[in-house]
């Protein structure tokens, strides 16, 4: 889903000028996609990167995931391996698309 946005603004030699702000909506379901695909995450990776960005703990994702506590760490292991991250708020930066 795409949302438009227009802006009104001054620039420095006093024109008036509107800037278009394009703004992608995703559902959780899309994002998993989309990262699954760019990032080769399997599909309960890309679960448990979704969770991340929800700020959900490790025992969190395993209940939600219903799988245990190691294996959840195992996948977040995995996913900051394939995102050449080392923190949940860096994986859930790539997931926002910011480098």
């Amino acid at each position: 889903m795409l949302q438009l946005r227009g802006v009104q603004m001054i620039g420095a030699d006093g024109r008036e000028y509107t800037t278009v702000l394009v703004e992608r909506g995703e559902t959780a379901d899309s994002r998993r996609r989309r990262l699954a695909a760019r990032w080769g995450l399997s599909q309960r990776e890309a679960e448990g990167l979704n969770l991340i960005v929800e700020s959900k703990t490790g025992p969190e994702i395993s209940i939600v995931l219903g799988i245990s506590h190691e294996t959840a760490r195992k996948h977040t292991r995995s996913i900051f391996a394939k995102l050449g991250v080392e923190t949940r708020a860096a994986a859930a930066a790539v997931a926002h698309g910011f480098p």
